[in-house]
């Protein structure tokens, strides 16, 4: 399958990439052009396309005669650069790729998401989850500029598997730790939860790597929306404990997350996907 990858430089894209085009195990190896505004190295299996999401003619140039697209080129967080370059970039470049597909034919997009769409990441004012732990389903509230970015992203890849039947798979990582991370994690015994209302998720990038790639080779249909995390939290202690010493207006709406268990659920990517994440902090 001929897969481009937006934003295939980053710190994610290159586990994707690496994952994408390994064919051990009797895999399939994929063949993979990456579309980013770092360049590069000229020659190589791997095809580097120097460009900008945010213009959609040299999205519509890349993107020819590819069999699908893996979108992760954006502004990666809140408050690096200015509000409107973060909505214009994610905003944007969402809405091009899946223009560009739809035109080009190309049936399957998987887009990035964030955990930080519910809403609690980048807050300036507290508020409630309806429920824990928080599924696909629970309604998200961003506060920031970033968070409604993936809030808007999500519904333009709904929007273009309603009109045209095209095959949408939106990811919502948490913050996503690379294997130097995870260690470092375990050294400390986890992270320190902070003095607000947190999810205490995340996810190694190998098995967000991994995610990625069903989402392409995957039967699926329609949009697919789905929380890609590790199945424990990030913070030593359970969250039935930490969380109303934080929010004490949660009440017991924590107390079945007994033991090591986030406050997402993963349990639609597992049944869609049939993935299952592979590292956490807490194993060796």
């Amino acid at each position: 399958m001929k897969i481009v990858v937006t934003g295939g430089q980053g710190k994610l894209g290159r586990f994707i990439v690496s994952e994408l085009t390994d064919g051990s195990g009797g895999r399939t190896a994929h063949e993979v052009t990456v579309f980013d505004r770092v360049p590069g190295p000229e020659q190589g299996p791997i095809r580097y396309v120097t460009g900008d999401i945010q213009d959609l003619g040299q999205v519509f140039g890349v993107l020819a005669g590819a069999d699908a697209v893996i979108h992760l080129a954006a502004v990666h967080r809140d408050g690096i650069t200015t509000n409107d370059v973060t909505f214009r970039t994610n905003v944007i470049g969402t809405f091009n790729v899946h223009e560009a597909a739809w035109r080009l034919g190309i049936r399957r997009v998987v887009s990035t998401s964030s955990s930080s769409v519910t809403g609690w990441d980048y807050r300036t004012q507290d508020f409630l989850p309806q429920y824990l732990p928080l599924d696909e389903d629970h309604p998200v509230f961003p506060q920031d500029a970033y968070g409604l970015t993936k809030q808007l992203g999500e519904d333009i890849a709904r929007s273009y598997a309603n009109k045209c039947a095209m095959e949408t798979v939106v990811l919502r990582p948490p913050g996503v730790v690379s294997p130097e991370q995870l260690e470092e994690m375990r050294a400390s015994g986890g992270r320190t939860p902070s003095r607000m209302f947190i999810l205490a998720n995340y996810v190694d990038a190998r098995d967000l790597a991994r995610a990625y790639r069903l989402a392409v080779e995957r039967p699926l249909t329609g949009c697919n929306i789905l929380f890609i995390a590790a199945d424990d939290s990030s913070v030593a202690e359970p969250l039935a404990k930490v969380l109303p010493k934080l929010l004490p207006g949660i009440g017991d709406m924590a107390k079945h997350l007994t033991g090591t268990e986030s406050g997402v659920t993963t349990a639609r990517a597992k049944e869609l996907l049939g993935w299952m994440p592979e590292y956490s902090w807490r194993q060796p």
